[in-house]
């Protein structure tokens, strides 16, 4: 009977290989076995399961709602499978595996650069990905488990995921360099919402908060141009078509370098929390909690040094070179 019948990992694996690649012989050409060998690695797992898994067509097969089922359902099972592994590696002292990290565009490349180089240092044998996007995509792609974590702004009531919070960094009015303003210490929110600002699209945070503190002033902001590409803003800028607000973090190279100004805005000042969020439905493994540490390292050393204008929402790890998790929150 199809209850006596076991399922083994070989043949899940080989079931999403078939499901990508929309073709039994895709899929053995990437597993390197045998068509006949593949086709009854799945007939046996459709007894077991006692279900159809596949639906043939002329080009190859598609997922019948079975396999749909099971699609998603084996796919967090080898990833776990995978997290298992890692993990009692990591008891003998060697974190393996793989991390996917997701990153906002406004991330300084410098920051980005300092977290990969460490966490490759301290740790050879995990394969790190990064892959950057605005915050509701990175949001969306790890509650999908695409990405095991990211560094996007701080939405506790997400529900499928879980926030550890990281900074709140400080807003500042980014300025072409030999104007009136970029010679000021500081510069009053009031004066910035008077000013030709780039903003990026609508639905982006920043333009959203920017929107609300001049409505809570019965104010109308002066948008000169919507662009949501940062490389595009940044030129624009620095050929004086206007301002734009931004953290310290974003543009500290570009100061360093005298191409733009980075005025502190007050009265009031401005905030934007950002957080670290994982998977709330699965704890994070070893490898992803080792990078955690190295993220916390790294922006810890950014607001000290004064790259990163911002309060931390983390206790700062106190040993530089080797950070330990016990460094990091729950």
């Amino acid at each position: 009977m199809a209850s006596n019948l076991k399922i083994d990992l070989r043949q899940l694996n080989s079931f999403l290989t078939i499901a990508k690649r929309g073709s039994f012989s895709r899929a053995s050409e990437a597993l390197f076995i045998a068509q006949p060998a593949l086709s009854r690695q799945i007939r046996l797992l459709e007894e077991a399961l006692d279900a159809e898994l596949f639906v043939r067509h002329g080009r190859g097969v598609l997922l019948t709602t079975a396999g749909e089922v099971l699609y998603e359902r084996a796919k967090g099972l080898l990833k776990d499978t995978e997290q298992l592994q890692a993990d009692v590696a990591a008891v003998s002292g060697t974190v393996t595996g793989q991390v996917k990290l997701g990153l906002l565009p406004t991330i300084s490349n410098e920051l980005a650069t300092m977290i990969v180089k460490q966490f490759r240092t301290l740790y050879p044998r995990v394969n790190l990905a990064v892959r950057s996007a605005m915050s509701g995509t990175l949001q969306q792609m790890v509650s999908q488990q695409k990405l095991d974590l990211v560094i996007t702004y701080d939405q506790s009531k997400h529900k499928n995921l879980r926030h550890t919070p990281l900074i709140d960094e400080r807003f500042f009015l980014i300025a072409p360099p030999d104007t009136e303003i970029s010679k000021r210490n500081t510069v009053n929110l009031d004066e910035v919402l008077n000013l030709p600002l780039i903003l990026p699209e609508e639905k982006h945070g920043l333009r959203a908060r920017m929107e609300k503190e001049a409505m809570q002033r019965h104010k109308k902001i002066d948008l000169a141009f919507e662009v949501s590409a940062w490389p595009l803003l940044s030129e624009m800028i620095k050929q004086q078509l206007g301002y734009t607000i931004l953290s310290s973090a974003t543009v500290s190279e570009m100061v360093e370098r005298g191409e733009i100004v980075a005025v502190p805005i007050v009265k009031p000042e401005l905030y934007r929390s950002l957080a670290i969020a994982t998977p709330g439905n699965r704890p994070a493994s070893i490898a992803v909690r080792k990078l955690i540490e190295v993220i916390f390292y790294q922006v810890a050393q950014h607001v000290e040094s004064g790259r990163w204008s911002g309060k931390l929402l983390f206790e700062k790890p106190v040993d530089c070179k080797h950070p330990c998790f016990s460094c990091t929150a729950d």
